[in-house]
């Protein structure tokens, strides 16, 4: 799809994202990595065509960014991935609001122990959690997987339906246009969200994967324990996950995932990003 945005000799990339409608964007630092944020320097990419990219340094950083997303208007959205708790102190904002030109226009909190974000078509905000996150006391990780407006106000947290364990930690997130599927420890059953109705498939043959690819009826799972790079394809018949048969993605060998759309997946070598989507297999 590109080549990685050219980075100075200073710089290093901290965050990469694919957004809903295909784009392409990435975050790079400098100065400040040990939470010496009065030093910290940040640079936005945002991919155009080819080998491309727009580049933007961002001024009043208050984050030091491990995730980034696009909101529906254009502007930048920052997260750190953990939020510091200091006793008797409130906790710190972790998500922070750009606009298109790079001026800094708000802050908010969106929970402790970020595993992915993603944002939507209509512009809100999917946050899923690893397990430091959900039992560490913080009341908007421990669903597990909340959504937030792009102001930072909670519109939704995930609950199971009766049957199915909580989320201990969410290993895959897809967020389609208005579509999320989830995916997470322990008993890993598969989840489709469509606003804030939830259909569980009970956990499938594949556990662990990192990742998930749908399109219409066919689901890839993406590595697992101990086959980290391998993809299996497998099929939802009415409450089931039924395995297939192995996938191949070709000219990868290793699969370092960036993100996951709906039937499309982004992933990244030292170099270059590669887009491969289901739906054109």
């Amino acid at each position: 799809m590109a080549k990685l945005p050219v980075l100075n000799a200073v710089e290093e990339l901290v965050a990469l994202n694919a957004t809903v409608d295909g784009r392409l964007v990435a975050v790079s630092a400098s100065g400040g990595r040990r939470g010496r944020l009065p030093d910290l320097r940040v640079r936005v990419h945002l991919h155009e065509a080819g080998d491309d990219w727009r580049s933007m340094e961002l001024t009043g950083v208050t984050v030091a960014p491990t995730e980034v997303g696009l909101l529906a208007d254009g502007s930048l959205l920052l997260v750190q991935g953990r939020s510091v708790r200091r006793p008797f102190e409130p906790a710190q904002h972790n998500a922070q609001v750009f606009s298109p030109s790079g001026k800094a226009l708000r802050s908010f909190r969106v929970g402790d122990g970020v595993e992915h974000l993603a944002v939507d078509e209509p512009g809100t905000i999917w946050v899923s959690y690893f397990d430091e996150g959900v039992y560490g006391g913080d009341p908007l990780s421990a669903g597990g997987l909340t959504r937030f407006d792009e102001y930072g106000r909670q519109l939704w947290t995930y609950w199971p339906q009766p049957g199915f364990g909580h989320i201990a930690g969410c290993y895959a997130l897809n967020v389609s246009s208005r579509t999320t599927w989830a995916y997470y420890y322990s008993d890993f059953p598969l989840v489709r969200i469509t606003d804030t109705t939830t259909r569980p498939f009970p956990p499938g043959p594949v556990r662990g994967a990192r990742g998930v690819l749908v399109h219409d009826d066919v689901v890839i799972f993406i590595g697992g324990y101990g086959k980290p790079h391998q993809l299996t394809e497998c099929r939802l018949h009415d409450a089931a996950i039924v395995e297939h048969g192995p996938a191949a993605l070709t000219p990868l060998q290793r699969i370092n995932l960036v993100s996951t759309r709906g039937s499309r997946l982004y992933a990244r070598t030292a170099h270059a990003v590669f887009e491969a989507d289901l739906a054109e297999s």
